[in-house]
């Protein structure tokens, strides 16, 4: 009897610790799933992150197109910069600054042509005629250079004029509008006035006062540059002051206030243009 309980009881331990060794490998089993199914998540997560690196390759392909296109915007305000201190060294017959800013000039739009003209940035990327037009502005910048090399500083001055009208052109093509290319516009027709009072032409003067004054508007009106500061305003005012003053000049058949007042409207654009005026972007 003895005998038998002692076996019932061997086999009760012996069932019962089987039981407790299946439950654990059970659990450790769990265990693996789970570190498998952790070490999964963590997989997918990486591959994500490899996903979202393949699209911050892709940004960066992006970025680096704007950084290009930051690039040629920095090397066309360096070049504007040059041929602004150009037209206004040459204009005051400065030998000196004129050499820098032409020398300056040349080194930008040669730049511009060896980086841009077959790859152009986006704004022009699909304006057929913007290689031609970058050999142009090079042109008329060694042009320029030369003649002032040749010692004639006004046949330099002369040279650079085409340069505004160039890309107010390309401008227009691309619909882009500057206030430098405003400027540009009422420049063109300002010097015919300022001829017409050199020659005592007080008549065709005062035909052209309400177009001068309507190109002048147009330059108020435009959205102003990124230099634009406190004396902004107040030297527009000048200029339209200076127009008012010419066609009061004229009427009066005055032929000397007039050639004083249209010289006197010459030199108040040109430091409205000098300061403010943005010709190649």
């Amino acid at each position: 009897m003895l005998e038998t309980k002692v076996k019932v009881l061997i086999s009760v331990l012996l069932a019962l610790a089987l039981v407790i060794f299946g439950a654990g490998c059970a659990s450790d089993s769990g265990k693996e799933n789970g570190t498998a199914a952790e070490e999964g998540a963590e997989a997918g997560i990486e591959a994500g992150t490899a996903g979202e690196g393949t699209g911050g390759e892709v940004e960066t392909e992006i970025e680096t197109g704007n950084v290009g296109d930051a690039e040629f915007n920095a090397l066309m305000q360096k070049a504007n910069s040059n041929y602004v201190n150009a037209l206004v060294s040459t204009s005051k017959k400065d030998y000196n600054a004129s050499s820098d800013a032409l020398s300056g000039l040349v080194e930008d739009l040669t730049a511009v042509s060896e980086g841009y003209t077959e790859n152009p940035p986006a704004v022009y990327a699909a304006d057929e005629k913007w290689p031609e037009t970058v050999d142009g502005a090079l042109a008329i910048a060694v042009d320029s250079r030369e003649k002032l090399l040749e010692n004639d500083i006004e046949a330099s001055h002369t040279a650079l004029e085409p340069m505004r009208d160039l890309f107010l052109e390309l401008h227009r093509r691309n619909g882009i509008d500057l206030v430098g290319d405003r400027m540009t516009d009422f420049h063109t027709l300002m010097e015919i006035a300022i001829e017409d009072a050199d020659k005592n032409n007080t008549a065709a003067v005062v035909a052209l006062i309400p177009e001068l004054e309507a190109k002048w508007e147009s330059v108020s009106n435009a959205e102003p540059p990124e230099s634009a500061d406190e004396n902004y305003e107040a030297s527009l005012q000048t200029v339209k002051l200076k127009l008012t003053e010419l066609g009061n000049a004229a009427t009066l058949n005055d032929t000397e206030e007039t050639i004083k007042v249209a010289e006197e409207l010459r030199q108040a654009f040109a430091q409205v243009f000098a300061k403010y005026g943005v010709v190649i972007e």
